[in-house]
């Protein structure tokens, strides 16, 4: 069974790149008969807040994506330890003071990426990698691979930002004995420009967009199409349709620019479609707060 897991870190709200890796992820295990798992990447003690995470459930909730299992790295701790320590007994890590590091060896590694296929690394380039950190915290490369081999996640979809951690990653799996997922990393996001996405060009929280006015299902359609495409030059989707014809495999190999006018031109289609009550249903909520 295909097994996907969204990993979210509750050190800020739920953002546009992040709803959209959120949505495909799950998208992908509806379209194939599988679970969607969401992880909550808290080892951060200090930056991870509760308001942050609510934020996060919120708007996953809002959104209409629902996950099959829950998870807390940060009540998973002693795990990472007792892996940590077995690459040590087996001379694949040294300590120093209380910190874990994994020796890399230098081999020429290949994954077959479901999006931009084949991409080879060199760990020759890449330093002993820290498992556990001198406070006794794991890293987040060594936390997402004990998690996702105990949690049996297969794909990995992910943000390009994320390729240069594959690698990273792979050695560990191999160290340790656990097969290694598939991976299919997703081109970012960029502002109507073509630069960095930031809130003046749309890096807003989901959250924001729901509070400007936004519905769910045109948020949604509009992230669809910010990196896959139902073909045809359709624009206006369902997301059950969606789900018929989604595959991981079809996301564009490209970057996809952010673009308001879009959005908000998807979501006025949404909003003729609405019946007077539930248009009445958004509408009430939004014009309480502006009381």
């Amino acid at each position: 069974m295909i097994r996907v897991r969204f990993a979210p870190s509750p050190t800020g709200n739920l953002h546009i790149g992040g709803g959209r890796t959120a949505l495909f992820n799950w998208l992908y295990a509806k379209a194939k008969g599988g679970k969607f798992i969401l992880r909550i990447e808290d080892t951060d003690l200090v930056r991870s807040k509760k308001e942050y995470l609510d934020e996060i459930l919120d708007s996953l909730t809002w959104l209409g994506i629902g996950w099959d299992e829950l998870y807390h790295q940060g009540e998973r701790f002693d795990i990472y330890r007792d892996y940590a320590n077995q690459l040590l007994s087996k001379g694949f890590a040294y300590k120093e003071g209380q910190a874990i590091i994994f020796i890399v060896q230098p081999q020429k590694l290949k994954i077959q990426d479901l999006i931009h296929g084949d991409i080879e690394f060199d760990t020759s380039l890449i330093k002993d990698q820290v498992l556990i950190k001198s406070d006794l915290s794991p890293t987040y490369n060594f936390a997402c691979v004990v998690d996702d081999a105990a949690m049996k996640i297969t794909h990995i979809i992910r943000g390009d930002d994320h390729i240069s951690n594959t690698p990273k990653q792979v050695i560990i799996y191999q160290a340790l004995g656990f097969l290694v997922p598939e991976f299919a990393h997703l081109p970012l996001i960029l502002g109507a420009e073509g630069g960095r996405l930031s809130k003046r060009t749309g890096a807003a929280a989901i959250s924001d967009y729901r509070n400007m006015g936004y519905l769910p299902a045109a948020l949604v359609n509009y992230l669809l199409l910010l990196g896959w495409s139902p073909g045809g030059n359709q624009e206006i989707i369902d997301i059950k349709e969606a789900i018929n014809k989604f595959d991981i495999r079809d996301a564009n190999k490209t970057a996809a620019a952010f673009n308001m006018e879009k959005l908000s031109w998807i979501n006025a289609q949404y909003l003729r479609m609405l019946e007077d009550n539930e248009l009445l249903g958004y509408l009430k909520p939004l014009l309480l707060e502006k009381k």
